[in-house]
């Protein structure tokens, strides 16, 4: 099934499905997937010059824009446009104006705004410069003068020393400025000690077959279905998947778990799903959005908890033997406390009538990301509305034996809530 990778894992094979959940009725021996997979990783690792940077990144323009910022590039007339209004602000045209150090020193405490905006940033990145630099750089300027972006534009091209700093003030970054800063960054020793955790935490390998055992499954299912192109990163966390219907990217040093010397600057408690494990089911989660059918208009709590509900089905069908606590993305103890916990969360729900609330508040609160939910009992993790969801649609699937594809069609989250006939299981 794999184009670039033909060798299967068998020891990871059985390791995988070596659980009770583990359903192998589909014979996937008669899927065709073509999975094209490509490894960039010691691509990354091998570049040595800006020119063989530049060539990596016009043979992989989604890499470029995704993982390494050029994507986020503002233009250049955008940039100039917001110093434009920027120095034409009164209050600004007077500190630019103050005629003494003590004077300007003045203003910027009377708008602490202005101050953080001016010189914060700048002054903690530039550690050799200080308050009376920023000053003499302002008090010499004309730029508050100008009023149009072409006078702008000429103005900072003949006073390098302005431009710089605007553009740091103003977060703005030439494609040759980012090129330099990427070509810096991946000479960095210590992204390349995260290069060599990366071979040694995370097998790409792995991944590969991973995904292409789902993807036949998802085949399987529904016979319409083209694999993506498959690609994997390093970026210095860049970012961590890019994904659409002809290419997945994804950004190994991610998903490095808790043996790597430096991890992504998340929350804690989404930090202990970024491992390797985690990711070929979030990958999936992702993967069941064009065949999760939803209702259109105002959303209730219930119409997210079956959502959800139902993606995590969808991981699970394509991931059979994955264990429920990856498919959910919790750790082993939080789902062991969630689900001895199912009666009083679901009786929370209910005494607290939130299933049909659209109130923005109570979404936030039972469905999206949150280290615990307070409102319950400080064990009860985040997201408890969707893992109680998942509950819903197991029973559901139980109950009425509901055909895969007729569930992940299905778009009335009160039908499938009346037909689970769910009830709290006893513990």
């Amino acid at each position: 099934m794999l184009k670039r990778w033909s060798f299967l894992l068998i020891v990871v094979f059985f390791v995988a499905c070596s659980g009770d959940d583990c359903n192998n009725e589909v014979d996937l021996s008669k899927v065709d997937v073509e999975l094209e997979f490509e490894d960039l990783t010691h691509t990354i690792h091998q570049i040595d010059s800006k020119e063989d940077l530049k060539a990596f990144f016009d043979s992989n323009p989604i890499v470029r824009d995704y993982f390494f910022g050029f994507g986020e590039l503002v233009p250049k007339e955008a940039f100039l446009n917001e110093v434009l209004k920027f120095t034409q602000v009164p209050k600004i045209k007077s500190i630019f104006k103050a005629r003494s150090f003590e004077t300007f020193q003045e203003l910027l405490d009377q708008n602490r705004e202005i101050r953080e905006y001016l010189t914060f940033e700048y002054l903690n990145a530039n550690r050799d410069k200080n308050l009376k630099d920023v000053y003499n750089l302002l008090a010499n300027s004309a730029i508050e003068d100008l009023s149009t972006i072409q006078a702008i534009d000429t103005y900072l091209l003949a006073n390098p020393k302005e431009y710089e700093y605007f553009k740091f003030v103003f977060n703005f970054q030439t494609e040759e400025g980012l090129m330099d800063e990427n070509y810096r960054l991946l000479q960095n020793p210590y992204v390349d000690t995260l290069y060599q955790e990366t071979l040694r935490l995370i097998s790409a390998q792995e991944v590969a077959y991973e995904l292409d055992q789902a993807f036949a499954r998802l085949k399987s299912t529904y016979p319409e279905f083209e694999a993506p192109k498959v690609q994997t990163v390093y970026s210095a966390f860049g970012k961590d998947v890019y994904m659409s219907d002809s290419l997945i990217v994804i950004g190994l040093d991610y998903y490095l778990g808790e043996e790597a010397s430096y991890r992504p600057n998340v929350y804690d408690y989404i930090l202990k799903r970024l491992t390797p494990d985690h990711l070929v089911p979030q990958i999936m989660q992702f993967m069941s959005l064009p065949y999760n059918e939803t209702a259109e208009g105002q959303r209730s709590v219930l119409d997210e908890m079956i959502y959800y509900g139902k993606a995590f089905a969808f991981a699970k069908q394509m991931l059979p033997c994955t264990a429920d606590s990856l498919i959910v993305g919790y750790s082993s103890q939080d789902l062991a406390n969630a689900t001895v916990s199912e009666a009083v969360i679901w009786n929370h729900f209910l005494e607290e009538k939130l299933l049909y609330s659209e109130q923005p508040v109570h979404i936030t609160r039972y469905i999206d990301e949150r280290p615990n939910v307070l409102e319950i009992d400080r064990r009860a993790p985040g997201r408890i509305g969707q893992w109680l969801g998942w509950q819903i649609v197991k029973a559901y699937q139980e109950e009425t034996e509901t055909d895969f594809v007729d569930l992940m069609d299905e778009t009335d989250a009160q039908k499938i809530l009346t037909q689970s006939k769910y009830r709290p299981r006893s513990r």
